[in-house]
């Protein structure tokens, strides 16, 4: 997110488990790197700080589950980004790992040795010689409801972008981490690879039912699941 002048806020939300006791608590930091999209070189490192804890609450607290319990993580770091450094037309990505996802994942393999990877795109500090002042979309809505079993469910996933770009949205086959250890050192996108999907599961059906998890190009986001589970889907924006 574009402070002023060269100063830009580097956040990083992630949604925690709180009901799961292997890993109590979130990190007091994290490390992400970033990297050029032209060769794939590390430019930077940012340490990035816990900001703040808040409770995801449930629409319908009547639904709520013991065993559904998570939490809204911020981690911060306002950085000032040297100009000749961001000034490769083709941009730049940054990288945050994790390992482990949930051992109770149905509709991928080994969940507990498979990871994550979270990717950001952003564009050059400067085009056409011009400088060009750019945020990224703010975070989509954390799903604060579950769906229900042959229930179909339906919600808004938008996000919205304070430069006013247009967004797109498709599902994808979420990443694994580049290592199974806690906190791998992250990696560029040649390390990048898609989690063991189990059988029978697919990109379109990550969450499969009467009506398939899906999404449509403008971030409306539906589901009508035939069985239950915890189930792991990414969603891409463009």
């Amino acid at each position: 997110v574009h402070v002023n002048g060269f100063i830009y806020d580097l956040n990083l939300i992630q949604y925690f488990d709180r009901a799961q006791t292997d890993n109590p608590n979130p990190e007091g930091a994290v490390t992400v790197v970033i990297y050029r999209n032209s060769d794939n070189q590390p430019v930077q490192t940012f340490i990035l700080s816990l900001v703040s804890e808040t409770p995801v609450n449930y629409t319908n607290n009547e639904c709520a589950l013991d065993e559904l319990i998570t939490s809204r993580v911020l981690f911060r770091n306002r950085a000032s980004l040297d100009p000749d450094m961001y000034s490769d037309p083709e941009g730049y990505y940054v990288v945050w790992e994790r390992c482990c996802r949930n051992a109770g994942i149905v509709n991928i393999i080994n969940p507990l040795g498979t990871g994550m990877t979270y990717v950001l795109d952003f564009p050059p500090l400067f085009k056409d010689g011009e400088r060009f002042i750019n945020s990224s979309p703010t975070l989509l809505p954390p799903l604060s409801d579950y769906a229900c079993v042959n229930q179909l469910y339906y919600t808004d996933f938008r996000g919205t972008d304070l430069d006013g770009d247009s967004l797109t949205y498709e599902i994808v086959v979420p990443l694994n981490s580049s290592a199974a250890v806690p906190v791998p050192a992250p990696s560029n996108r040649l390390s990048h690879f898609p989690v063991a999907l189990a059988d029978g599961i697919s990109r379109t059906n990550l969450i499969p039912g009467s009506r398939n998890l899906s999404i449509t190009n403008t971030g409306f986001l539906t589901v009508q699941p035939e069985n239950p589970g915890l189930y792991v889907f990414s969603v891409l924006v463009k």
